[in-house]
């Protein structure tokens, strides 16, 4: 075969539409392998986040676990949580809302008709 016949086979169209298809199942292929990619290293970010957050909550409560085992700490625990004083002592609850009571106080306004007829009453 000489190199125009082989030209002319390799540059027609129907071989020209055979190899973009091709390309297209490729392309789709490698879309296809970065979109799992990708969700793949979003959920990796994620787990590394989340084991970060369990490992801080681990370490949190293992200092917890370690000030209960001392009397200290129990006595801590037990007057936060039941809100108990020792024999002797005295216990005060202080509440803050930190709300001014000057702003609970509700202003009352009346209507032109209910002023009216106020007075006529009075």
């Amino acid at each position: 075969m000489s190199q125009i016949k082989l030209k002319k086979i390799v540059y027609s169209w129907p071989i020209l539409i055979l190899l973009l298809i091709i390309v297209l199942l490729i392309g789709k292929s490698v879309w296809g392998v970065y979109k799992s990619e990708k969700i793949s290293s979003d959920n990796k970010l994620l787990s590394e986040k989340k084991y970060e957050e369990l490992e801080e909550r681990s370490k949190l409560i293992s200092s917890e676990i370690e000030m209960l085992k001392t009397e200290k700490g129990i006595e801590t625990e037990i007057r936060d949580k039941f809100r108990v004083a020792k024999e002797g002592e005295q216990l005060a609850i202080i509440i803050n809302s930190g709300e001014n009571l000057e702003d609970k106080t509700a202003i009352k306004e009346e209507g032109f008709w209910t002023k009216i007829w106020n007075f006529l009453r009075d």
